[in-house]
């Protein structure tokens, strides 16, 4: 299982930025089948790594050879310089070894070390995350933990939503986090990350090579803490980085800043302002798990009725709404499906879009961080299958429905509140065929360890998933006119990999299979 943390650490590797809107930007972050690349990525990096240290070493041991060698042989001549050059001999080796020996040693010491190894470290930069995959893993971290109530100290010791894991962050890591959530403005939230790397420091190789030292963090921490209008605290910490035995007495810019803030605290003695907890949303409380349980009255049952082949093979439904309509199928994917669909959808997945009116495309958008692959309905046996047990789960005609859609999440992967419906003119290009979405049929291919469950915060429902179980419901209401009720979300996978796989219901082919309802006096 791929935990956030270990993700994170491998993405921090990279530090640039890209638009959200960039359609040349596959992000590896979208999906766990992306990010299991980077595991083998960074193992032939460090095995190439390897391989340059040992021709290091090679190089370093002749050398402290020769050293050891020619050494050996000044001093015994050292010892006594003028009776070393009478013996001819002697003479000869000397003069031999300092135009000859020398004059290759030069040439050795100018040959490069492990240009093999640099060229193939370069052959795998197309592999290596892409420009924004760090922005975007800082984003799905912050995401986390606004809609989780995840504290940076506890994330950085492997404790997820009070779930202990076998990993943990470095000081590097929480230090990105806070540096990249400060240039985003969320000081609060930088905050805390910057002070737990202050709390995690050790110095080590890889902060020499990022320039990085406890001093430099500290400083930016206190300027979190100036832009939060904490000048006390900042001041504090300041007075710290200045007694720190590697801060040189005559940095300047650092005793200018104490001396402003000091005289800015004596000048206008500035009160904390306080940062009140928020309420949480139902958007929130859904994905936490707080929705009361399914009301009593509604029950699960064997259904044999949408279709004739039901009546030999009844599927084992769970009624959780009838307004809107919305049930749970137990038991409706095989293993065997999931592996075929998974195996079929990891070669073509691409970026998830949604589709913009205004601009009439579908566009990447950072509401919604996932991976997805179509598949025609008669692509094979396995899609054939599916489709069919859909019209059995459903009683509508799939002909004019959209194609089955394939999704993985990555890290913090979501699909923010959202009508399946268009809600646009009849008219409109995307509907004028075929018409609206119906309903939506949504296959579990995996069980979740945390999060990445189904919310309608309207009617404060909450499904999670189950692998092997799919949601129905359906997106309009008797006038099929587009039922604001539906209001659902995708929440952000905290642990675990979501694999999941839709269908579109469209409403023209189902004039006869299921009519609109006379208008209630």
């Amino acid at each position: 299982m791929m935990y956030l943390v270990q993700i994170l650490c491998l993405l921090f590797v990279i530090r640039c930025g890209v638009s959200e809107n960039d359609e040349n930007f596959d992000s590896l972050t979208t999906s766990v089948a992306g990010l299991e690349q980077l595991i083998e990525t960074e193992f032939i990096l460090i095995q190439n790594l390897e391989y340059y240290a040992d021709e290091l070493q090679e190089k370093l041991y002749i050398i402290r050879s020769l050293v050891t060698n020619l050494r050996e042989e000044n001093n015994k001549a050292r010892q006594n310089p003028g009776y070393y050059v009478s013996i001819p001999t002697n003479v000869l080796s000397l003069v031999r070894r300092l135009q000859k020996d020398w004059v290759y040693l030069d040439i050795y010491m100018k040959q490069s070390v492990g240009e093999k190894q640099i060229k193939a470290l370069h052959e795998h930069w197309s592999h290596l995350p892409q420009p924004g995959d760090v922005d975007e893993a800082v984003k799905a971290i912050s995401r986390l933990q606004d809609t989780y109530e995840l504290q940076a100290a506890d994330l950085a010791d492997g404790l997820i939503n009070g779930k202990k894991y076998d990993t943990k962050l470095t000081t590097l890591d929480c230090y990105t986090m806070g540096y990249e959530l400060f240039n985003q403005n969320d000081y609060i939230k930088a905050g805390y990350w910057l002070y737990a790397a202050t709390q995690l420091y050790e110095d080590d190789v890889m902060l020499r090579l990022h320039d990085l030292s406890n001093a430099k963090i500290m400083e930016l921490y206190a300027e979190t803490l100036l832009r939060q209008m904490r000048y006390q605290d900042a001041l504090s910490v300041m007075k710290v980085v200045q007694a720190l035995p590697s801060t040189p007495a005559t940095n300047s810019q650092l005793l200018r800043k104490i001396n402003e803030v000091d005289l800015h605290i004596k000048t206008y003695n500035p009160r904390v302002v306080p940062h009140p907890k928020r309420e949480p949303t139902d958007y929130e409380r859904g994905c936490r798990g707080e929705f009361t349980t399914h009301n009593s009255k509604f029950y699960c049952i064997y259904n044999k009725t949408t279709t004739a082949f039901l009546k030999l093979a009844p599927l084992k439904m769970e009624i959780i709404s009838l307004d809107p309509y919305l049930v749970i199928f137990h038991d409706v994917m095989s293993d065997g499906e999931i592996r075929s669909l998974q195996e079929m959808a990891k070669p073509i997945l691409r970026r998830a879009t949604v589709y913009n009116e205004e601009r009439k495309r579908s566009e990447v958008v950072s509401r919604r961080t996932s991976k997805f692959a179509w598949f025609y309905d008669h692509t094979n046996e396995i899609t054939e299958r599916i489709n069919k047990r859909i019209e059995d789960m459903t009683g509508f005609d799939l002909d004019g429905s959209e194609m089955l859609q394939v999704m993985n999440y990555g890290l913090g992967g979501h699909y923010d509140t959202h009508f399946d419906f268009f809600n646009v003119s009849m008219t409109a290009d995307i509907v004028a065929m075929q018409g609206d979405r119906k309903a939506t049929v949504l296959f579990y291919m995996t069980d979740v360890d945390q999060g990445g469950a189904t919310v309608f915060p309207n009617i404060q429902t909450a499904v999670f998933p189950k692998k092997g179980t799919a949601v129905m419901w359906y997106n309009l209401n008797n006038r099929f006119q587009g039922d604001y009720k539906t209001l659902h979300a995708g929440c952000p996978v905290l642990v675990g990999s979501k694999w999941v796989t839709n269908k579109w219901v469209r409403e023209r082919n189902q004039m006869f299979r299921l009519p609109c309802y006379k208008e209630q006096s």
